[in-house]
């Protein structure tokens, strides 16, 4: 037996609270059933809710990530854009850019997380004592560090965050949606063709002049990675933040315990993985031949979509999963996938939340909520999950 269910990330869904998944999801878990969506053209969507499935289907090479339909996206994967491929193609194209990404890369980059946060919060205290965290402070910083890896103006993508950003509130339709990523992706393109002309000390340029595996990328391959990077870049940790500081600021003992504590940094950041539910949609795959998960038929051609938030709150898998424990012992959340697709950028994610939330709490030790929490407002429509701004003050109370 199955639930139907919406689209995650389409309506606003019904929560116990709002660093839960939503009421429906975690129904489904507790019951052990897969969730059922009739999508258009009579494709059917299935939804994973437990841990140990959606483990099993990440990594099983039946469970393909580049048959996924996505509305307003060219039947044809664009060249580079990996997020969309399955082996060999993904496999070759993660391989050029790992040094920016493995741990030691994004130790290396430490230092640059660290003076970008600490100009931003500058610029805080400059102006006063209050502030949109999320705007001067959990937005920014995470975008200008994909931008300067990359190599391109953070002017795009600021842009190019700030049209998203509108398309998903106000709905917009198929055709403004490509015709949007068209204008991204011709954008991209002059950012490549000037980086072949005249390289710098940046990734696009290295993927440009580096001897690869394979053969030399084309100017339309790396375009393909870079928007790619770009997609995925820094929506996660800027939600984290946002999620994270509203739950310290309701919970008082544990955020003097965090300021108080550093060496508790690092499980705090891996317990923030787990417990928010940050992906609204899913990780989502097309079934390639007819399999069996947990017992229920998938049929060849079919889409399932794990659903993070109920895994990495799984009691099967976590003890008390519904508090937050920031000295938890983790046992492998999912909040950055599993298998072959599991999140490259997972390494420079967890050194940009330590960064951020360290300097924030040493910055300012009567850091607290501005507003009352029910005026919060919180990203239902969109992918990722988080609040829309966090009113913060420091003034003395």
């Amino acid at each position: 037996m199955s639930e139907t269910l919406s689209l995650p990330g389409t309506v606003k869904a019904e929560r116990r609270c709002p660093y839960d998944p939503p009421e429906a999801h975690r129904r489904l878990r507790d019951a052990g059933e897969l969730g059922k969506l009739e999508l258009p053209g009579g494709l059917v969507m299935w939804f994973l809710t437990k841990h140990d499935d959606i483990r099993a289907m990440l990594a099983d090479s039946r469970f393909s990530g580049a048959r996924v339909p996505f509305p307003a996206m060219s039947p044809e994967i664009p060249a580079g854009f990996f997020f969309s491929m399955d082996p060999p193609d993904h496999t070759r194209y993660r391989r050029t850019f790992t040094a920016e990404f493995s741990v030691r890369g994004a130790r290396e980059l430490t230092g640059r997380i660290e003076r970008l946060a600490d100009r931003h919060l500058d610029a805080m205290e400059a102006a006063g004592t209050s502030a949109d965290l999320v705007a001067a402070y959990a937005s920014p910083v995470p975008a200008m560090v994909i931008s300067e890896i990359l190599g391109v103006p953070y002017t795009y993508h600021q842009k190019f965050d700030h049209e998203v950003r509108t398309l998903r509130e106000t709905g917009g339709d198929d055709q403004a949606v490509g015709a949007m990523a068209t204008a991204w992706w011709d954008e991209m393109r002059g950012f490549v063709r000037t980086k072949r002309a005249e390289p710098g000390d940046d990734m696009i340029s290295r993927l440009l002049h580096d001897e690869v595996e394979g053969g030399a990328l084309t100017d339309e391959e790396v375009v393909g990675i870079a928007m790619t990077i770009i997609f995925a870049g820094h929506e996660p940790v800027e939600n984290l933040i946002g999620l994270g500081m509203l739950a310290l600021f309701q919970d008082r003992e544990q955020l003097t315990r965090l300021r108080e504590n550093p060496d508790l940094i690092d499980s705090a950041v891996e317990e923030f993985l787990r417990y928010f539910p940050v992906n609204n949609f899913g990780t989502v795959r097309t079934a390639t031949e007819d399999a069996v998960i947990n017992g229920h038929p998938i049929a060849k051609g079919e889409i399932v979509a794990g659903l993070v938030s109920t895994a990495n709150r799984d009691p099967e898998r976590f003890a008390d999963p519904d508090r937050l424990v920031l000295d938890r012992s983790h046992t492998s959340h999912l909040a950055f996938g599993h298998g072959v697709h599991q999140c490259l950028g997972q390494q420079l994610a967890r050194v940009e939340l330590k960064v951020l939330l360290q300097r924030l709490l040493v910055r300012f030790p009567a850091l607290r909520l501005a507003v009352a929490p029910e005026e919060i407002r919180y990203r239902e429509n969109t992918s990722f999950y988080g609040v829309h701004e966090l009113p913060v003050t420091w003034a003395a109370e």
